[in-house]
């Protein structure tokens, strides 16, 4: 959705990110969207990265794009225990295995904007255990928080 200013605004998609990460502040899923989305922009061919980046709001498409890596350097064969830290390391955490919560939550966020084309294009591109990372996020809509009382 744009706003005023041409705009899109993410909130929502941020506030997904901060609840289905188990992040405590839309600034911590800002701070992990950029990061999961930096490290996997290392990892897409250049055609994968660019198809995606063309339906991601601009300020996401940054994000993906925001990484220069040589060709010859992508790791084909990534590990998911790799990815995963490198993504934590780029949102500022050490804890490689809480890293995988807020990287599914970003991979389930990212998939509202992706069709089935795009998303067979991106399982082929993709490293194989993030690939299985990637098929195993699953976006979900929004439900109403619980309230306790």
């Amino acid at each position: 959705m744009a706003s005023e200013n041409g705009m899109t605004d993410l909130t929502g998609y941020y506030e997904y990110v901060r609840r289905e990460g188990r992040l405590p502040t839309l600034r911590h899923a800002r701070r992990w969207s950029d990061g999961v989305l930096k490290t996997l922009g290392t990892t897409l061919d250049g055609g994968a990265k660019r198809a995606l980046a063309r339906v991601l709001p601009p300020e996401l498409a940054s994000s993906l794009k925001g990484v220069f890596w040589l060709l010859h350097f992508r790791n084909p064969n990534m590990s998911s225990q790799e990815f995963q830290q490198r993504a934590g390391r780029r949102s500022g955490n050490t804890n490689a295995e809480f890293a995988r919560i807020p990287i599914m939550a970003v991979f389930s966020g990212i998939k509202r904007y992706v069709n089935k084309e795009l998303d067979e294009k991106l399982v082929q591109a993709l490293p194989p255990e993030i690939r299985a990372l990637w098929q195993e996020a699953l976006w979900q809509e929004a439900q109403p928080e619980k309230v306790t009382g």
